[in-house]
């Protein structure tokens, strides 16, 4: 569906939505902001926040603006998520040959999240602990975990967003798909950090170690009630496994016909459901 969000709020407060803000009234202490309609997206990913807010931003070469918001104290340390946001748009919209589909991006560090990280349309959240990084005195593991996350997010722009799985026995298509791309993305920004090794030793081994344990759920599982749904989220196999199974993938047909294949599935299926065949039948005709 399409959303036409208007939030009424405490004056003088930051309001944030999946879109640009449209207009803002503010009358006797309220202040109602109205937001442009949201391109056609799946109800999951209708996203907004409002509180007392700061922000870093920057801008892409195509003149995307992206936004970090922390709250007051923290807007400091919101300084490295912008420049990896902004590094990593420009890598996906080269990599994939799609443009990012929406007029801008935040981010914002949310006090007492309960994950890590989620790829609302063009208003992605996060936990403080990911996304708030001290370049002076944080570790280069606390860095790239922040480059790692931002990436992940940022790469369900379009696999996840503009394309979304029908159901979520297909959840893999979202979550494979990401774990391997944030590899992918930070790789090509950061090639210092030799991140691939990584990937190896982080994702390849957790995957291995739980898969195998007997009678293991699958990547792909079949999901009957909405109940089910929580139960799916194995970070070593939906993730980790899913994601090693689509680097292997990705080279056996070459990255380029790999490329090939994303863009046309993209393309294709834009602001609508697929399953896994439609993947399937867009890499195998790009790799022949």
């Amino acid at each position: 569906a399409t959303f036409d969000l208007t939030l009424v709020t405490p004056s003088g407060e930051t309001v944030l939505g999946n879109t640009p803000v449209k207009s803002k009234e503010t009358d006797d202490g309220r202040q109602t902001t109205v937001f442009e309609t949201t391109p056609r997206m799946s109800v999951y990913l209708l996203a907004f926040v409002f509180g007392e807010m700061g922000y870093t931003s920057g801008k892409t070469s195509k003149g995307i603006e992206i936004r970090s918001y922390a709250t007051p104290d923290n807007v400091k340390l919101t300084q490295m998520s912008v420049d990896e946001g902004v590094k990593i748009m420009e890598f996906f919209e080269e990599y994939f040959d799609v443009p990012y589909p929406l007029a801008k991006l935040d981010m914002v560090a949310l006090p007492d999240f309960n994950v890590g990280a989620m790829e609302n349309w063009g208003l992605m959240t996060f936990r403080e602990s990911i996304m708030l990084v001290d370049q002076k005195t944080s570790s280069i593991e606390s860095q790239q975990i922040c480059s790692l996350v931002v990436s992940h997010e940022l790469s369900h722009q379009w696999f996840g967003n503009l394309v979304t799985m029908k159901w979520w026995d297909d959840l893999w298509l979202n979550e494979s798909f990401a774990n391997m791309m944030e590899y992918r993305a930070v790789d090509a920004v950061h090639p210092e950090w030799h991140i691939w090794e990584q990937f190896v030793s982080h994702e390849g081994a957790s995957a291995k170690r739980r898969d195998s344990i007997l009678d293991v759920q699958s990547v792909k599982s079949v999901v009957n009630h909405p109940d089910d749904i929580d139960t799916l989220f194995d970070p070593s196999i939906v993730y980790a496994k899913g994601g090693t199974l689509l680097h292997m993938l990705m080279h056996y047909i070459g990255e380029d016909n790999f490329r090939k294949g994303l863009q046309d599935y993209f393309t294709k299926h834009s602001y609508r459901n697929t399953v896994a065949d439609d993947l399937w039948e867009a890499l195998g005709a790009a790799s022949n």
